[in-house]
């Protein structure tokens, strides 16, 4: 399998003839996923997500990618193509249609999902462009094709790229479900006739591909919610993803078949929920629904609670009930907790705490006994294996996931027989070209990031504010203040230190001391010209702090030099 060796970024525009496909985001990470398919007349992307931001990154709501490589060939972007409606693939388009407003396509559940995204950001959704299952759509000289794919969400599609330099597939999240709970089978016999026809390369799915075997079907989650409704005396809790409006179906049927009312805790639940209905993929029966401030009036045992919250979001509706701040819907003892979801790689954490939280109010959290109460929406590695062999690719391009992942999906297509030569492990920027005569190679790479979004701040934040934040919350901060003469250039006074946060020696006093010692040596030891240059100064401060703090505390501190003038009396 060739990886790329290092190139110098690449922002030259493709030659007649010739194809690329860079990855922006998604690949060596789980997130933030979008492809870029650029050849010598346009441009357009396939998905647009976003990465959830983790401990490490304190203040920051999404993460997107730099579209950078975008700016040099803003007048051929064209379009955004979209495989499914989940954040990791639609997220960043708020941000991106801002700068550059093209048209989007997708299936309908698809862009009911963007369109409200679109509103929230004072955004207009008239550029969003609906296609059907098996659609086409036309962007410069490549066609597009979307073949439904069964995954934890309505309405996804597999997309299908009719180039000058073949077919291309791209698998987008998938699964082989033979029983979709809503009939809509994976495409699997159009993706066959693609691979009878020629496929020239494949880019398939590489979440679950450590996982042997198959991912099991929907429908085995019913068995699990079912005995959770049948052990449950008091009100019934179920946190799962907004998006999964199969799961919410089964707990729905449930609901009315054991005679309770369901009261959903959670915006994005809401909103979704009402999506799915006019669009049919959800059926209410008449007067299910309870308002939260009317939970009240039922008994215990007559309620369904659905909320957000699975992953242990502080802002949820889960947190909001276990913060007490939901009025007349208690978490008791007798009620039961069912989280309906996997967690999420990073959130374990939260999970745990979320789960002790609501242990201490009384309910049962345990699973054991109930059987299965989720179901992967991706394919596990015999489902890789088998759209591999019905695609048939002439080359073979693991996506989404970890660089591990994308290894482990190479080897797996070695062992099914195509040759190293025939795969290629991409990683962010990394430029597969494809050329007509039927040539396939990595041959540039363009530079490639992250923007940090922090929500009611109209810019990006830079990663360095980041960094400077993890400082903080992990070693504090530490304020060096030199009081200058202006007319003489020297020291009025000894410097003063001041910090938050950060834990100094056994003897505070001396410590500090210590460090105005040497903030006063570091000052008058700096050379005139950096005497007058403000910015070289603090550096200068910054450094000689920072170097005995090091030394003595093995600690790393924000360090904040502050130069203020004497007051002249």
């Amino acid at each position: 399998m060739p990886v790329a060796p290092e190139f110098e970024a690449w922002t030259e525009a493709p030659a007649a003839g010739e194809l690329r496909l860079i990855p922006i985001g998604g690949l060596g990470e789980f997130g933030m996923n979008a492809l870029v398919v650029h050849d010598a007349q346009s441009l357009f992307l396939v998905d647009c997500g976003q990465l959830f931001p983790s401990d490490d990154q304190p203040g920051i709501d999404s993460i997107v990618p730099d579209f950078a490589y975008l700016e040099p060939f803003a007048d051929r972007l064209q379009a955004v193509l979209l495989t499914h409606g989940h954040e990791d693939h639609i997220g960043a388009l708020p941000y991106f249609l801002r700068r550059w407003p093209v048209p989007v396509y997708g299936t309908a559940f698809t862009l009911g999902l963007v369109e409200g995204k679109l509103r929230e950001h004072g955004l207009d959704p008239e550029l969003l462009r609906s296609v059907k299952d098996y659609g086409r759509v036309k962007v410069g000289d490549i066609e597009a094709e979307w073949i439904p794919v069964t995954h934890s969400i309505p309405d996804a599609c597999a997309l299908a790229l009719h180039t000058p330099q073949g077919v291309l597939v791209h698998s987008g999240d998938f699964k082989l479900d033979p029983e979709p709970l809503d009939g809509r089978l994976t495409g699997l016999e159009r993706l066959q006739a693609l691979g009878d026809a020629g496929v020239r390369l494949l880019m398939a799915d590489s979440t679950n591909v450590g996982r042997p075997g198959r991912s099991p079907s929907e429908s085995v989650c019913r068995e699990g919610l079912e005995a959770a409704f049948e052990q449950t005396k008091g009100r019934l809790f179920v946190a799962t993803f907004s998006s999964n409006i199969h799961r919410l179906q089964t707990l729905v049927d449930l609901a009315y078949e054991f005679r309770r009312r369901v009261v959903i805790l959670g915006r994005s639940l809401d909103r979704n929920m009402t999506l799915a209905r006019s669009l049919k993929h959800l059926h209410l029966p008449d007067d299910i629904l309870v308002d939260a401030k009317d939970a009240h009036l039922f008994d215990r045992d007559e309620l369904l609670v659905l909320c957000t919250g699975s992953q242990g979001e502080p802002m949820s509706g889960l947190a909001r009930l276990l913060r007490r701040e939901v009025k007349g819907l208690p978490m008791e003892p007798g009620d039961r907790l069912v989280v309906s979801a996997r967690a999420i790689p990073g959130n374990e954490v939260a999970i745990s705490r979320m789960l002790d939280d609501a242990e201490r109010l009384g309910a049962e959290t345990s699973l054991e006994g109930l059987g299965p109460v989720h179901a992967s929406g991706h394919g596990s590695r015999d489902e890789l294996a088998d759209l591999i062999r019905a695609v048939r690719p002439n080359h073979m391009v693991p996506v989404h996931g970890t660089y591990r992942n994308l290894r482990a999906h190479g080897a797996l297509a070695a062992s099914l027989g195509w040759p190293s030569e025939r795969i290629s492990l991409l990683d962010g920027g990394l430029c597969l070209r494809l050329l007509e005569d039927g040539q396939v190679d990595m041959v540039g790479a363009v530079p490639v990031g992250k923007c940090f979004v922090h929500e009611g701040v109209d810019h990006m934040v830079d990663a360095r504010v980041v960094k400077d934040r993890l400082i903080l919350q992990e070693d504090g901060v530490v304020f060096a203040t030199l009081l200058v003469d202006p007319q003489t250039g020297e020291l009025a006074a000894n410097p003063t230190i001041l910090s938050r946060g950060f834990v100094m020696l056994s003897d505070d006093d001396a410590y500090a001391d210590l460090l105005a010692g040497v903030a006063r040596q570091a000052y008058e030891q700096a050379p005139a010209a950096v005497r007058a240059d403000g910015e070289a100064l603090r550096d200068t401060l910054r450094l000689a702090l920072r170097r005995i703090i090091r030394k003595t505390t093995q600690t790393r501190p924000l360090v904040i030099p502050v130069i203020l003038e004497a007051p002249q009396v």
